[in-house]
Protein backbone atom coordinates (compact mmCIF):
# COMPACT_ATOMS: atom_id res chain seq x y z
CA UNK A 1 0.00 0.00 0.00
CA UNK A 2 1.22 3.57 -0.63
CA UNK A 3 2.75 5.41 2.29
CA UNK A 4 2.52 9.02 3.42
CA UNK A 5 4.53 10.77 6.11
CA UNK A 6 2.96 13.45 8.27
CA UNK A 7 5.43 15.67 10.13
CA UNK A 8 5.16 18.58 12.54
CA UNK A 9 8.46 19.86 11.16
CA UNK A 10 9.93 20.03 14.68
CA UNK A 11 7.15 22.49 15.49
CA UNK A 12 5.57 23.08 18.92
CA UNK A 13 2.93 20.94 20.61
CA UNK A 14 0.16 22.65 18.65
CA UNK A 15 1.69 21.46 15.35
CA UNK A 16 2.02 17.97 16.82
CA UNK A 17 -1.68 18.05 17.74
CA UNK A 18 -2.45 19.04 14.15
CA UNK A 19 -0.56 15.95 12.99
CA UNK A 20 -2.64 13.79 15.33
CA UNK A 21 -5.90 15.36 14.16
CA UNK A 22 -4.96 14.86 10.50
CA UNK A 23 -4.11 11.20 11.10
CA UNK A 24 -7.40 10.64 12.94
CA UNK A 25 -9.22 12.22 9.99
CA UNK A 26 -7.45 9.96 7.47
CA UNK A 27 -8.16 6.81 9.49
CA UNK A 28 -11.81 7.80 9.84
CA UNK A 29 -12.19 8.58 6.12
CA UNK A 30 -10.43 5.40 4.96
CA UNK A 31 -10.89 2.61 7.55
CA UNK A 32 -8.46 0.36 5.64
CA UNK A 33 -5.66 2.89 6.15
CA UNK A 34 -3.31 2.08 9.03
CA UNK A 35 -0.64 3.68 11.16
CA UNK A 36 2.72 2.10 10.27
CA UNK A 37 4.98 3.92 12.73
CA UNK A 38 5.12 7.12 14.73
CA UNK A 39 7.49 9.28 16.77
CA UNK A 40 6.84 11.44 19.78
CA UNK A 41 3.34 10.17 20.47
CA UNK A 42 1.49 11.49 23.52
CA UNK A 43 -2.14 11.61 24.64
CA UNK A 44 -3.60 14.90 25.86
CA UNK A 45 -7.04 15.77 27.23
CA UNK A 46 -8.67 18.83 25.66
CA UNK A 47 -12.28 19.92 26.20
CA UNK A 48 -13.11 16.46 27.55
CA UNK A 49 -11.56 14.72 24.55
CA UNK A 50 -8.54 12.43 24.61
CA UNK A 51 -6.44 13.44 21.60
CA UNK A 52 -3.06 12.28 20.36
CA UNK A 53 -0.11 14.49 19.50
CA UNK A 54 2.73 13.20 17.30
CA UNK A 55 5.96 14.64 15.98
CA UNK A 56 5.64 12.48 12.88
CA UNK A 57 4.04 9.32 11.57
CA UNK A 58 3.93 6.99 8.59
CA UNK A 59 0.52 5.87 7.33
CA UNK A 60 -0.33 3.29 4.69
CA UNK A 61 -3.28 4.34 2.56
CA UNK A 62 -5.43 2.24 0.24
CA UNK A 63 -4.48 1.88 -3.41
CA UNK A 64 -6.20 4.50 -5.52
CA UNK A 65 -6.51 7.08 -2.76
CA UNK A 66 -5.07 10.39 -3.88
CA UNK A 67 -3.48 12.55 -1.19
CA UNK A 68 -1.55 15.57 -2.37
CA UNK A 69 1.79 16.20 -0.72
CA UNK A 70 2.55 19.62 0.70
CA UNK A 71 2.09 21.93 3.67
CA UNK A 72 -1.17 21.92 5.63
CA UNK A 73 -2.45 24.68 7.91
CA UNK A 74 -4.49 24.13 11.05
CA UNK A 75 -6.15 27.31 12.31
CA UNK A 76 -7.11 27.21 15.96
CA UNK A 77 -6.46 28.98 19.24
CA UNK A 78 -3.80 27.13 21.17
CA UNK A 79 -5.39 24.66 23.60
CA UNK A 80 -2.09 24.53 25.49
CA UNK A 81 -1.30 28.25 25.72
CA UNK A 82 -4.57 30.21 25.94
CA UNK A 83 -2.78 33.56 26.07
CA UNK A 84 -0.74 32.83 22.97
CA UNK A 85 -1.68 35.11 20.10
CA UNK A 86 -0.72 32.71 17.33
CA UNK A 87 -3.49 30.68 15.68
CA UNK A 88 -1.76 29.25 12.58
CA UNK A 89 -0.08 25.86 12.95
CA UNK A 90 1.62 24.12 10.05
CA UNK A 91 2.49 20.51 9.30
CA UNK A 92 3.80 18.63 6.28
CA UNK A 93 2.42 15.70 4.30
CA UNK A 94 4.94 13.87 2.11
CA UNK A 95 4.43 11.01 -0.32
CA UNK A 96 6.75 8.08 0.34
CA UNK A 97 7.85 5.29 -1.98
CA UNK A 98 6.81 1.77 -1.03
CA UNK A 99 9.14 -0.17 1.24
CA UNK A 100 12.24 -1.60 -0.49
CA UNK A 101 11.71 -4.94 -2.17
CA UNK A 102 13.81 -8.07 -1.83
CA UNK A 103 12.97 -9.69 1.48
CA UNK A 104 13.43 -13.41 2.04
CA UNK A 105 9.75 -14.09 1.40
CA UNK A 106 10.11 -12.62 -2.08
CA UNK A 107 12.86 -15.02 -3.21
CA UNK A 108 11.00 -17.15 -5.70
CA UNK A 109 12.39 -20.40 -7.15
CA UNK A 110 11.90 -19.13 -10.70
CA UNK A 111 14.20 -16.18 -9.90
CA UNK A 112 17.11 -18.44 -8.93
CA UNK A 113 19.84 -19.93 -11.09
CA UNK A 114 22.11 -22.65 -9.69
CA UNK A 115 25.54 -23.52 -11.11
CA UNK A 116 27.82 -26.31 -9.94
CA UNK A 117 31.61 -26.53 -10.03
CA UNK A 118 34.42 -28.55 -8.59
CA UNK A 119 35.34 -27.60 -5.05
CA UNK A 120 38.97 -26.49 -4.73
CA UNK A 121 39.29 -26.99 -0.97
CA UNK A 122 38.87 -29.68 1.64
CA UNK A 123 35.78 -31.83 1.48
CA UNK A 124 36.71 -35.47 1.30
CA UNK A 125 37.13 -37.86 -1.58
CA UNK A 126 34.72 -36.02 -3.88
CA UNK A 127 36.86 -32.88 -4.04
CA UNK A 128 38.08 -32.10 -7.58
CA UNK A 129 36.34 -35.26 -8.84
CA UNK A 130 32.68 -34.20 -8.92
CA UNK A 131 31.03 -30.80 -8.97
CA UNK A 132 30.06 -30.41 -5.32
CA UNK A 133 30.45 -26.63 -5.20
CA UNK A 134 27.28 -24.63 -5.81
CA UNK A 135 26.74 -21.00 -6.84
CA UNK A 136 23.26 -19.45 -6.72
CA UNK A 137 22.29 -16.27 -8.56
CA UNK A 138 19.22 -14.18 -7.86
CA UNK A 139 18.40 -13.13 -11.42
CA UNK A 140 16.33 -9.99 -10.71
CA UNK A 141 19.03 -8.41 -8.52
CA UNK A 142 22.17 -10.12 -9.83
CA UNK A 143 23.27 -11.05 -6.31
CA UNK A 144 25.22 -14.29 -5.96
CA UNK A 145 26.37 -16.60 -3.17
CA UNK A 146 28.26 -19.87 -3.20
CA UNK A 147 29.38 -22.72 -1.00
CA UNK A 148 32.14 -25.30 -1.27
CA UNK A 149 32.49 -26.26 2.39
CA UNK A 150 30.11 -29.22 2.46
CA UNK A 151 30.85 -32.69 1.08
CA UNK A 152 27.78 -32.97 -1.12
CA UNK A 153 26.18 -30.83 -3.78
CA UNK A 154 22.84 -30.87 -1.95
CA UNK A 155 24.40 -29.55 1.26
CA UNK A 156 26.30 -26.84 -0.61
CA UNK A 157 23.13 -25.83 -2.44
CA UNK A 158 21.38 -25.36 0.88
CA UNK A 159 24.29 -23.34 2.31
CA UNK A 160 24.56 -21.16 -0.80
CA UNK A 161 20.86 -20.35 -0.63
CA UNK A 162 21.09 -19.45 3.06
CA UNK A 163 24.01 -17.11 2.32
CA UNK A 164 22.06 -15.47 -0.50
CA UNK A 165 19.11 -14.87 1.83
CA UNK A 166 21.42 -13.35 4.45
CA UNK A 167 23.00 -11.08 1.84
CA UNK A 168 19.61 -9.92 0.54
CA UNK A 169 18.28 -9.36 4.05
CA UNK A 170 21.32 -7.20 4.83
CA UNK A 171 20.72 -5.07 1.75
CA UNK A 172 17.02 -4.66 2.57
CA UNK A 173 17.79 -3.60 6.14
CA UNK A 174 20.41 -1.14 4.88
CA UNK A 175 17.90 0.33 2.41
CA UNK A 176 15.31 0.65 5.17
CA UNK A 177 17.80 2.46 7.39
CA UNK A 178 18.66 4.87 4.58
CA UNK A 179 14.97 5.44 3.89
CA UNK A 180 14.29 6.16 7.57
CA UNK A 181 17.18 8.65 7.68
CA UNK A 182 15.78 10.31 4.58
CA UNK A 183 12.34 10.57 6.14
CA UNK A 184 13.78 12.10 9.30
CA UNK A 185 15.52 14.77 7.23
CA UNK A 186 12.11 15.73 5.83
CA UNK A 187 11.26 17.15 9.25
CA UNK A 188 13.37 20.16 8.26
CA UNK A 189 11.64 20.65 4.90
CA UNK A 190 8.39 22.11 6.24
CA UNK A 191 7.52 25.31 4.40
CA UNK A 192 5.24 27.56 6.43
CA UNK A 193 2.86 29.39 4.16
CA UNK A 194 0.91 28.67 0.96
CA UNK A 195 -0.80 25.53 2.33
CA UNK A 196 -2.48 23.07 -0.02
CA UNK A 197 -5.23 22.53 2.57
CA UNK A 198 -6.52 24.43 5.59
CA UNK A 199 -8.38 22.99 8.58
CA UNK A 200 -10.10 24.74 11.47
CA UNK A 201 -10.83 23.98 15.11
CA UNK A 202 -10.69 20.77 17.11
CA UNK A 203 -13.32 19.41 14.72
CA UNK A 204 -10.57 19.66 12.11
CA UNK A 205 -13.03 20.92 9.53
CA UNK A 206 -11.65 21.31 6.03
CA UNK A 207 -11.94 24.88 4.77
CA UNK A 208 -13.09 24.89 1.17
CA UNK A 209 -10.92 27.10 -1.08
Amino acid sequence: MPLIQISSGRGPQECQLAVGLFIASVLKTWPSASLVSSEGSAVVKISGQRLETLRSALISIPEGVKIVGGTRLWRAKSPFRPEHGRANWYFQVSLVDDAPQGSEEEILPRDLKFDTFRSPGKGGQNVNKVETGVRVTHKPSGLTASSTTARTQAENKKLALERLKQKMTGIVEDNKSKAERGLWRQHDLLVRGDPVQTFEGLEFKLVEP
